[in-house]
């Protein structure tokens, strides 16, 4: 799915993930998405808008004691367009 999103925190050159604000989200809550590429050399910088292809996936840990399951999900992007910058355009 595409969803529109801003990056609220830096990266670095050793990031595999970017922590995103997504459009919409009245809680303005931030989510950490994992990246195919390295978002420091796609040149993802705070306060950045782009667009991005967002996948799901999800997984389920069972405690041995109890039983009880845990659900753990992951957003994962292959692919992202910038739509807008603070900053100008890039190089």
């Amino acid at each position: 799915m595409k969803l529109k999103a801003t990056i609220v925190e830096e990266t670095s050159p050793n990031d595999d993930s970017v922590i995103v604000c997504f459009e919409g989200d009245k809680n303005k809550k931030h989510f950490e998405v994992k990246c195919s590429f390295n978002p420091f050399v796609h040149k993802m910088r705070k306060w950045d808008s782009w667009e991005m292809v967002i996948k799901w996936d999800s997984e389920i840990y069972t405690d041995e004691k109890t039983g009880n399951k845990s659900y753990f999900t992951y957003l994962f992007c292959d692919r992202a367009i910038e739509i807008n910058s603070p900053y100008g355009k890039k190089d």
